[in-house]
């Protein structure tokens, strides 16, 4: 049989190849997510551990609180100790443009390592923060210490590359006694010391440790720079949210793969069933076929790994310059296994029906994805009652509005998913009515190609298995990318709630301390005649609504030049404050819609795949309509329109059910507002209608090309 699986992948290697391709896409997205951030967390948890060089002993404070100033002089004043370098990291508060206390910047001081050349009043910044600030050496960098509306000075003294875990929060490296200043609780969290020549470590360790308090840790270099590293991993924040796209991804690859393999099973119909009556037996047929699905799975698999690892080297090399890859035999193996068990199962149930049919049924004709009676009243049973019970979850989830969501939403995906796999179930019931109105429609508006557009509306319908496992692929990534450009759009228009959930208003005036802003501000505020109105919100917001008829710049230079005596008063505009929201949105949109798109490329090598061995299957069907007279151009139109018509039913499906699942998800969070955004619905379904007739090109060109009396004599 092995000999037998070989000829096999020799002779149908062509059909193969795109199904292949399929694989090498969906695991390199896996394999791509897994390299990544595996070289990032590497690169963080190197970064870390270097962050322990030189040190020979570390104190750790009490997991309750901090090591106060005169326990840090005693540490440092142990016998045996050459260097001592308290370590603690404060948050502080930034300042904006106006100079005042902005309450929602936030910047993070860190005391300096052993040997650090960082002492005095002069600090070190992080050149990332340098560049978008505007700031080099010589400069100043204004902050707060939280709950403080003192503002301090720090002289940039040098600049450096942010450490491993910097966010995009400024990154300030300053002497221990400008750290002090902002510590709250005051003292450190650590000190790291550096012993003598010949010290006795264990003398130190026993002294150091009399000299701390209880609870505080002493820790060797070693043992300081494991415990920085196992506490140090953030790569799940990227990986999860990543692999979940993939998914999306990994499915629509499956049932593409489970087209295409059930699609060369039936066309090996009299194959399978020759080695059937030569002796093979079902086991063995069934066998074979899961061999030919391994062996493309495997081939595609370790190619998807190649192009995953040049994936994660060209986006790392973005994200981080000094990126080394890191591929672990774990990763291998886990992409190799997914690629490999994903193709295998989608070609299960397609062997198994080959195995199914008796030599003799087998050597004639037999109609390709026949449902029988009995399987398909149990997928039309099965299909509604999934539809109908995940209505009913995504309706209760929908119902309890509760704020942020919380586990009403998480019915609501719960439910949609269970839905859309009803819809999947349902689609040889579903699809073929839809293609029938689209073609209908389509016949009429064709004028003189009327007859073609019916002809590609039958040969569409013909076989209902084939055109809703060949729509499923594409409509699941349709109804992905509808369903996230809803809840996109909602979010959007709901942004005022969004961004402060208060009193909506023109501007709002925050205090970065915990003392209510005073009323003499407030009347100040109100008494200008640029403002119309002034609402005190919870004693630390004012919302300021400008005069009618006063341009908003005024209105806001105004509200500053009364509060110029207050630095810790800083002045919102809401109008900015939702573009800031929209660009962080829109950015955050584009990555999502990038790898979405993903989904949409493997549709699209499906919809060709099926319509190139369609084209296969009906090479005397084709040839018999060409010797009636049907032209080139009418062969390449009618693949044209059956591919055009599987993806408008994909395009009208997919966004009907997104904007449907999409309302349920905005409904359940209580702060949104439910908006369909009709034209970018509109552009993603015109987008599936195209990736279609794109799809039909090849295959067209290859049958227009068929010459009528070789079609007419193939088998």
């Amino acid at each position: 049989m092995r000999s037998v699986v070989l000829a096999g992948l020799r002779a149908h290697l062509l059909r193969l190849v795109l199904t292949g391709l399929v694989v090498v896409l969906s695991v390199g997205f896996t394999a791509a997510t897994l390299i990544l951030t595996d070289s990032l967390d590497a690169g963080s948890r190197r970064e870390l551990a270097a962050g322990a060089d030189g040190v020979d002993l570390a104190v750790l404070a009490p997991s309750d609180g901090a090591l106060p100033q005169n326990e840090v002089a005693a540490i440092g004043a142990v016998d045996g100790v050459t260097a001592a370098a308290p370590r603690r990291e404060a948050t502080v508060h930034t300042v904006d443009a106006d100079g005042r206390i902005d309450p929602f910047g936030y910047a993070r001081v860190l005391a300096p390592p052993l040997d650090s050349a960082v002492d005095g009043d002069g600090v070190q910044l992080d050149r990332r923060s340098a560049e978008r600030l505007g700031l080099g050496v010589g400069d100043e960098i204004t902050v707060a210490a939280e709950g403080s509306a003192e503002l301090v000075a720090l002289p940039i003294a040098a600049l450096a590359e942010p450490t491993s875990d910097a966010g995009d929060d400024p990154e300030i490296v300053a002497g221990w006694d400008v750290v002090r200043r902002f510590a709250d609780p005051a003292g450190a969290t650590r000190v790291d010391l550096r012993l003598a020549g010949g010290a006795d470590a264990g003398a130190v360790v026993a002294a150091l440790t009399a000299a701390a308090p209880d609870g505080a840790e002493v820790l060797t270099g070693d043992q300081l720079a494991q415990r920085l590293v196992d506490g140090s991993s953030q790569r799940e924040a990227l990986r999860i949210p990543l692999l979940v796209l993939g998914a999306v991804s990994l499915i629509v690859a499956a049932f593409v793969i489970a087209n295409t393999f059930r699609i060369l099973v039936a066309q090996r119909t009299r194959e399978l069933a020759l080695l059937r009556t030569v002796g093979a037996t079902r086991r063995q047929v069934l066998r074979g076929v899961l061999a030919e699905s391994a062996a493309v799975g495997l081939a595609g698999s370790l190619a998807g790994v190649a192009a995953g690892a040049l994936t994660a080297l060209a986006v790392g090399s973005v994200l981080d310059a000094s990126l080394v890859l890191t591929i672990t035999g774990t990763t291998v193996a886990w992409s190799v296994v997914i690629g490999v068990l994903m193709t295998v199962g989608s070609a299960l149930l397609p062997a198994r029906s080959a195995t199914r049919v008796s030599p003799l049924a087998a050597l004639q004709a037999v109609p390709d994805g026949a449902d029988g009676r009995t399987a398909g009243r149990a997928r039309l049973v099965l299909g509604v009652l999934a539809m109908v019970a995940g209505a009913l979850l995504q309706a209760g989830g929908a119902a309890a509005g509760t704020s942020g969501g919380g586990i009403g939403l998480v019915i609501v995906v719960f439910g949609a998913a269970v839905c859309f796999l009803g819809l999947l179930i349902l689609g040889s019931k579903v699809v073929p009515p839809l293609v029938r109105v689209l073609g209908a429609i389509a016949a009429r508006l064709s004028g003189g190609s009327r007859s073609t557009a019916e002809l590609a509306t039958a040969n569409a319908v013909r076989n209902p298995r084939r055109v809703a496992a060949t729509t499923a692929a594409l409509l699941i990534g349709v109804t992905t990318v509808a369903g996230f450009l809803t809840v996109v759009e909602s979010s959007r228009s709901s942004v005022s709630v969004v961004v402060d959930g208060r009193v909506p208003a023109d501007f709002a005036v925050h205090t970065a301390t915990s003392e209510p802003i005073p009323d003499a501000v407030a009347r100040a505020i109100e008494e200008l005649p640029e403002i119309g109105s002034v609402v005190i919100d919870g004693g630390d917001v004012l919302a300021v609504n400008a005069a009618d008829g006063v341009d908003g710049d005024d209105a806001r230079a105004a509200i500053v030049a009364a509060t110029a005596d207050h630095p810790e008063l800083s002045v919102q505009s809401f109008a900015q404050r939702r573009a800031d929201f929209e660009r962080d949105l829109n950015e955050a949109v584009n990555v999502i819609l990038a790898i979405l798109a993903l989904a949409l490329v493997i549709a699209f090598i499906g919809i060709a795949n099926t319509l190139s061995l369609s084209v296969h299957e009906r090479t005397r069907e084709i040839g018999l309509l060409r010797a009636l007279g049907l032209t080139r151009r009418q062969t390449r139109v009618m693949l044209g329109v059956e591919a055009a018509l599987m993806g408008a039913v994909a395009a009208v499906v997919g966004s009907a059910a997104g904007a449907l699942f999409a309302w349920a998800a905005v409904t359940s969070v209580a702060e949104l507002e439910f908006v369909v955004p009709w034209e970018q619905l509109a552009i993603s379904a015109a987008v599936a209608t195209v990736l279609g007739v794109v799809a039909s090109i090849a295959p067209g060109h290859r049958a227009a090309r068929t010459s009528p009396v070789v079609a007419l004599a193939a088998d």
